[in-house]
């Protein structure tokens, strides 16, 4: 009777695909390339094939996605399917040093996919910052039952890109000085592969259209809008909600969104479209929003209709409900991650979780979760500095991120979707619950001096990382969930052999060695003693809400 059971599941498991699936094949030659913008000034990308930015992906619910990847940089790379859930893929997630160790420059990989999910995604290197410098590009994965009807689809791509490059960004960002530290840096925006201001998409009268929009930048957030037109929100992150209107789309660093557009019965006008720009990093008031815009044409040589700048209003995250109805999960572990940012010993500054600021381990996290044996469930054998928390399978995790800092962090998190159940402040001042069943989402925003409530089943067997989508996760603020150890896939044999030629170890903890691993064999930077410590924004901080003239409540997200 086993032997009959085992059969059928090896069966179900290796089923031959639907002769509707495909394999979507790419050859990627990630190299350098040189990028102009609107004749101002020329700057290094990170191209693909010659190309910069890089063309889009779109594939089909059930077909597999093969990325074969030639590295000719002079540093490792990889891709990251930002938003895929790689179910029995953990190694392809790209995170260099938690799944993988990198591709080494004239180095090769091939990253194969199954997709599993329907929505709006995006790739993009998961190497230092090299996605500030330009490695990235959306992916579309198409619905063959759409639970939506509409006439068209457009994706809209909205990006920073800045003059310097994301190492001289991060020197300028870790600077101990705060004058040096918060020096203004303006960004140019790209929407839809072309320079803001010059994109136009095409309407005709009484059309639906699906406008997948995201944010694939590094720093800004975005917010979208249509002079003269209602949106009807549809997709967050990959998730379908129930349809809701809206006037505009606020998208932090790694959200997407998608809304249903119909257009109007004429055509006697054209009409701008917005895609601003804003941040609360860094005190900018003549740039901030830096407002850019499109046109919506209906007719060539029409007259254009405006909105000034924009309709900011926009529909609350936690008012959302998804298609699916998962009702709201009873938690089973609880884990509370306070992000703190300040001076660390070795005279940077730095961001946290919980006061350790992430650094990459010497083995890939991943590695060590298959090579650890008994010890897997172990979280020290994964190094103090990878602030790891081992999940039992099919738990229900609650998290509870508290951000401390005067400024907005977008966190995202691999190899999930997670229930956004409850925003408030942290002074106690307004909080606010979600209905149930709660909106789910792949990157939340969280505003500072608030907090997030966000629940997720530990049903997917991997190593997944969880950090702030910002240049802030190269300044520490970064976490890792082994989740279900004992159930990882086997290691690709290509992956085994790109670590092998850089000199990394495949086997052992985060230090290479056996066992716990011991906190005074790590060197890591530690926070100045009483820097951590709740505060309110300096006097004409808060950036987003003079700018916009806006309450705190307003942007909950």
């Amino acid at each position: 009777m086993l032997w009959i059971t085992a059969t059928i599941v090896w069966c179900l498991l290796w089923a031959p695909v639907p002769s509707k699936s495909a394999v979507v094949e790419h050859y990627w030659t990630i190299e350098p390339v040189e990028y102009t913008i609107q004749g101002l000034f020329t700057r290094t990308a990170i191209g693909v094939n010659g190309q910069w930015p890089i063309p889009g992906i779109e594939a089909t619910l059930g077909d597999t996605l093969v990325i074969h990847v030639t590295n000719k940089l002079n540093e490792p790379t990889s891709l990251h399917s930002h938003g895929l859930f790689q179910n029995g893929t953990t190694f392809y997630d790209g995170a260099t040093m938690v799944t993988e160790c990198g591709i080494p420059p004239n180095a090769s990989f091939t990253y194969r996919i199954p997709l599993q999910q329907t929505g709006t995604y995006w790739v993009h290197s998961h190497y230092r910052e090299q996605s500030t410098d330009g490695l990235r590009t959306s992916l579309i994965i198409h619905d063959p039952h759409e639970p939506y009807s509409y006439d068209g689809e457009m994706v809209l791509t909205m990006e920073d890109w800045f003059r310097d490059s994301a190492d001289k960004l991060l020197k300028q960002l870790m600077n101990p000085d705060p004058h040096i530290r918060f020096h203004p840096f303006v960004p140019y925006g790209i929407i839809g592969g072309e320079c803001a201001g010059k994109k136009v998409i095409y309407f005709n009268p009484g059309r639906t259209y699906r406008l997948r929009l995201l944010n694939i930048g590094s720093t800004f957030e975005f917010h979208f809008s249509i002079a003269g037109h209602t949106l009807r929100l549809i997709e967050l992150d990959g998730v379908m909600v129930k349809e809701r209107m809206t006037h505009g789309v606020t998208l932090g660093v790694g959200q997407r969104a998608s809304v249903l557009v119909t257009a109007l019965n004429t055509t006697q006008s054209n009409y701008e479209f917005h895609a601003d720009m804003y941040t609360d990093i860094v005190q900018m008031p003549r740039y901030n929003p830096l407002n850019y815009t499109g046109l919506v044409q209906y007719s060539a040589g029409a007259r254009v209709k405006s909105d000034g700048c924009g309709k900011w209003l926009c529909v609350n995250d936690l008012d959302l409900e998804p298609l699916d109805a998962e009702p709201m999960l009873e938690p089973d572990t609880f884990i509370t991650l306070d992000a703190y940012s300040g001076v660390f010993s070795d005279q940077t500054f730095r961001h946290s979780f919980n006061n350790i600021t992430y650094m990459r381990p010497q083995v890939p996290t991943a590695l060590t979760a298959v090579t650890a044996g008994d010890h897997a469930y172990d979280p020290l054998i994964y190094g103090r500095q990878t602030n790891a928390y081992v999940l039992r399978h099919m738990d229900v995790v609650q998290v509870t991120i508290a951000n401390h800092d005067y400024y907005s962090h977008p966190f995202h998190l691999h190899g999930h979707v997670f229930q956004v159940v409850e925003v408030g402040s942290l002074r106690g001042r307004s909080s606010k619950l979600a209905q149930d069943p709660p909106v789910k989402r792949d990157t939340v925003v969280i505003r500072g001096g608030r907090y997030a409530i966000l629940r997720f089943r530990a049903d997917n067997p991997g190593v997944w990382l969880s950090h702030c989508h910002m240049l802030h996760r190269e300044m520490g603020l970064a976490m890792t969930f082994i989740e279900a150890p004992e159930l990882l896939p086997r290691v690709p044999d290509m992956l085994r052999e790109n670590c092998i030629a850089q000199g990394i170890s495949t086997t052992g903890n985060a230090l290479g060695g056996f066992g716990p691993v011991n906190s005074e064999d790590e060197e890591y930077p530690t926070p100045y003693a009483d820097q951590f410590e709740a505060k309110d924004p300096p006097s004409g901080w808060k950036i987003i809400s003079y700018a916009i003239n806006a309450k705190d409540e307003d942007f909950d997200e």
